[in-house]
């Protein structure tokens, strides 16, 4: 076991986290220390008094940076209960192991012990991890999660993970105390400590943990005690230092730590030996421990030993000779896994090599082909370097960048640009320069280059990989009749894999709505099945693309189903692009359904995936639903706060979709306060903004601008809009709508008999799954109003109306219009059995999202899934929901979610 001191305030840190967890919370505590300060050894030290956990653990390793999800893997293999997480794919969502990870540290709990996560040299860790991590951070409700992290200081991966979590704790390690510099001197040393030399090691270390145990390990005793001499004969620098002490170890044990700083891994004693060629590796190991060189785990299987930290193994690797070092990385090839031999072929190589080149290069594009994009790019580049030929050279480098662009990451490729512009001219050196020059936002000279990789003759499938990025620059841009052309061609192609040619597919509906408007996107995705459970699984981009046209277009069952679908399918795995904006569409359904409180749940889904993507613009249309919401039941300090949020994504992404998200937000917001002037303000940027020829949501937006003209007078321009109105729209919620405004213009031009007789047809039709419950509520509020103004119906019809709408408007909890509508009753002096708002809100927003969830019939499990909580949470939840509302069955809890007067 390692020798451990000190540390005693920064154990009870952690000590207090593991205490609220035991109580009942979920808590993160980073231990943030330089090199070789000693957090390795405080987490191990602090994991032993975690008995009463359960206890995953893993280590991030500097040359698994490129693996997909090996943290996360790493952590699932240390359990294996029922439902446990398979081992992860490389190309599936953060948010999708994060779920599955979820669920499994649900299970866990189920004895009712504590979870811990250890992750050791977090800023080793695989970004898939880290943003799986972070996903899992944001959705422990409930949970009894200890989250255990070391990193180094300004570790890119930290600032997400404390983002992502409610409460953290910073543990920042410094050196060693005086107090823990005297015990490790005292058992380092032989005999008595001498007056002052605690202190002297103390100044002369700054109390650095493996630079002190350098000194004591390597400066003979009596020359430390010796007070006369004014400095110690100890190197420079620690690595000098570490250089020296291997000097005084035994030839044998020597060649075993040369070994592990080759192998630079945790590995089977037997396999550090035979490539150290030793008989007997244990009796070499000895010697190495005593020094604090190595580390020994003598109780696993296959007895593993290891180095102590990378700086010694630094110290080590620096100091082989060329020869020794590529005998040894040759030897290593043949003991470790295929995928880790690699790095040591290489490694062994002294000159080009086309035929491990080659062998990189295959092996690179099979990686590439099972979307293991970061890997390939690994192995690419490093058959480029092997390569003796400039063409072959200059191809796999080129294929390399390409790869390592894919994964959206451009702090790999980028620093290699000078290295592609010095590259032949051609369809792949353009290629990779547009996509360089499109993360940079170089916009228009991205947009050259792509153009020119993909009408150079020959280009192939650098032809369609260029279209891919040049038609996301066309579509980001409104220029739909562009991405048209742009992706058919690409289908033209061919050679494409069947999810990319779905990508394109859903590109050329997306561009046509953007020029021709939904309805005509929906003619180039009749390949689909109608029923979108018998849509496969490549097919989802196009499927999501026709969920959000139905959803333009008013469908509410069509869009609701399609977008469902395909969420579902990417929480259960399925590899789709359009998988995470799903959620944020699925939000806006479920708002103009009336479904208020579902809608926050799928937007709160939403943004946790967005972030853990990094794909803050799938979340404005989530944002937009989220500030509905919140004007609709007139939280009016919460709407104008997430206004700023899309203000903000407007600001760094600037996108016309965005654009129209915050505009329709502040208008949404000013249609509820009644504030038709601030209305037609907030749409300015939709009518003066864009050359757009069409816009997402644009009948949406039609609406509230007829709404918004109507009120300020201008009846010839809101006749016009009105008129555009119905020409485009088919039917479903906007029935109501265009009833309700070809009303509200008749009344203001002092056409009564018309707007009664247009409010009393649409009411006429039977509400359906089509209808939402606002706009419906907003209609019947208009009609009895009318007939109250004119008489020309008995005050009981007028009240019956009336009361219709306001017991609409308080099942949705939309007190604005609510309140307007009692306003009317009472001014008419009519009353109503339901006329008072029911009890306060009883239930937070988190136990909503498990009610309704769990009232749709989903089993605890699945319920878990589909909000990525673990089971224990939604349990939790359950139990809260059932005491509040005094039932005890689900169908029960049914009932209370359509009872206006319970508040839920």
């Amino acid at each position: 076991m390692t020798l451990f001191v000190g540390r005693a305030g920064e154990s009870e840190q952690l000590r207090a986290c593991a205490d609220e967890v035991r109580a009942g919370g979920s808590r993160l505590a980073v231990i943030e220390g330089e090199a070789g300060i000693g957090k390795s050894a405080l987490l191990s030290s602090f994991a032993e008094s975690l008995s009463d956990f359960t206890v995953l653990r893993a280590t991030a390793d500097s040359s698994e940076t490129d693996f997909p999800y090996g943290v996360i893997g790493q952590l699932a293999s240390r359990v294996a209960p029922e439902g446990s997480l398979a081992a992860p794919a490389a190309d599936a969502s953060p948010h999708v192991i994060g779920g599955q990870l979820l669920l499994l540290l649900g299970e866990l709990q189920k004895p009712g012990r504590p979870v811990a996560v250890i992750v050791d040299d977090l800023h080793w860790a695989d970004r898939q991890s880290t943003r799986a991590l972070g996903f899992v951070l944001r959705r422990l409700w409930s949970d009894r999660v200890l989250t255990l992290l070391a990193t180094r200081p300004a570790a890119e991966p930290l600032d997400q993970l404390l983002r992502s979590a409610d409460q953290a704790t910073k543990v920042l390690l410094g050196g060693l105390d005086g107090d823990a510099v005297a015990r490790l001197a005292g058992v380092m040393l032989e005999g008595p400590l001498t007056p002052g030399l605690i202190d002297r090691l103390h100044d002369y270390t700054g109390g650095h943990p493996l630079h002190l145990r350098t000194v004591l390990a390597e400066v003979p005793a009596d020359v430390l005690r010796d007070e006369g001499l004014r400095r110690w004969p100890v190197p420079r620098s620690l690595l000098v230092a570490i250089k020296a002490q291997l000097d005084r170890l035994p030839a044998e044990s020597r060649d075993l730590l040369d070994a592990l700083a080759v192998l630079d891994a945790r590995v089977p004693l037997a396999a550090a030996g035979r490539l150290a060629g030793l008989a007997d590796p244990a009796r070499a190991l000895g010697p190495a421990l005593a020094a604090g060189l190595a580390v020994w785990w003598p109780n696993e299987p296959q007895s593993p030993v290891g180095l102590v930290h990378s700086l010694q193994r630094d110290a080590l690797y620096d100091a082989l000779g060329p020869g020794r070092r590529r005998v040894l990385h040759a030897g290593a090839a043949h003991l470790v896994g295929t995928a880790a031999s690699w790095a040591h072929r290489v490694a062994a190589a002294s000159t080009t090599d086309e035929g491990l080149a080659a062998e990189l290069e295959q092996s690179g594009l099979a990686e590439a082909a099972a979307g293991r994009n970061a890997v390939a790019a690994t192995r690419l580049r490093w058959a480029s370097a092997l390569s003796a030929g400039r063409d072959d050279r200059e191809r796999r480098l080129l294929t390399a960048c390409a790869q390592s662009l894919l994964t959206l990451r451009a702090d790999t490729a980028l620093p290699l640009r000078p290295q592609v512009e010095d590259c032949a001219p051609g369809p792949l050196r353009s290629c990779v320069l547009g996509i360089m020059d499109m993360m940079t936002g170089r916009i228009p000279t991205a947009e050259a280059h792509l153009r020119q990789a993909r009408e150079e003759p020959g280009a192939g499938w650098v032809a369609a990989l260029a279209a891919l990025f040049l038609a996301q620059i066309t579509i980001a841009g409104g220029r739909g009749a562009e991405t048209v052309e742009i992706a058919r061609q690409t289908l033209t192609i061919g050679d494409l894999d069947p999810a990319t040619t779905d990508l394109a597919r859903a590109l050329v509906a997306t561009g046509r709505m953007w020029h021709a408007g939904p309805r005509a996107a929906l003619d180039d995705l009749t390949h689909l099945p109608e029923s979108s459970v018998d849509v496969r699984d490549d097919n989802l981009d196009t499927l999501a693309t026709r969920g959000v046209m139905r959803l333009f277009l008013g469908h509410l069952p069509g869009a609701r189903t399609d977008l469902r679908t395909v969420a579902l399918r990417d929480q259960q795995g399925a590899s789709s692009r359009l998988g995470p904006a799903t959620l944020a569409l699925q939000s806006v359904v479920h708002y103009l359904a009336g479904e208020w409180d579902e809608s926050a749940s799928a937007a709160d889904r939403a943004r946790a995936v967005a972030v853990s993507q990094d794909q803050l613009a799938f979340d404005a249309a989530g944002r937009f639903a989220s500030v509905c919401v919140d004007a609709g039941r007139g939280d009016w300090d919460r709407a104008e706060r997430r206004l700023g949020e899309l203000a903000t994504i407007v600001q760094s992404f600037g996108s016309p979709p965005d654009i129209v998200y915050s505009s329709l937000a502040a208008a949404t917001v000013a249609q509820a306060r009644a504030d038709d002037a601030g209305l037609l303000q907030a749409l300015q940027p939709l009518l003066t903004g864009t050359s757009l020829r069409y816009q997402p949501f644009r009948l949406w937006q039609q609406a509230l601008l007829a709404e918004a003209l109507t009120g300020a007078g201008r009846l010839d321009d809101a006749e016009a809009v009105l008129h555009d109105l119905r020409d485009e729209h088919d039917g479903g919620y906007l029935r109501d709508v265009v009833a309700r405004l070809g009303g509200r213009i008749a009344e203001a031009r002092n056409r009564p008999g018309d707007a009664e007789e247009t409010y009393r047809r649409a009411l006429v039709a039977e509400v359906d799954d089509d209808t939402a419950p606002l706009y419906r509520a907003r209609l019947e509020h208009s009609y009895g109003k009318l007939l109250l103004a004119t008489g020309s119906a008995s005050r009981r019809d007028a009240a019956t109306w009336l009361t219709r709408a306001h017991r609409r408007f308080g099942t949705l909890r939309a007190e604005p219009f609510r309140q307007r509508c009692e306003q009317d009753l009472t001014a008419a002096g009519l009353t109503t059995a339901d006329s008072h708002p029911g009890r306060p809100l009883t239930l937070t927003e988190r136990e909503l999202s498990v009610a309704h969830v769990i009232a749709q019939g989903r089993t605890n499990q699945e319920a878990a899934a589909e909000l990525y909580v673990s089971q224990k949470t939604v349990e939790y939840h359950l139990s809260r929901i059932y005491a509040k509302l005094g039932i005890s069955s689900r169908r029960l809890l049914a009932d209370a979610l359509r009872d206006p007067s319970l508040g839920v």
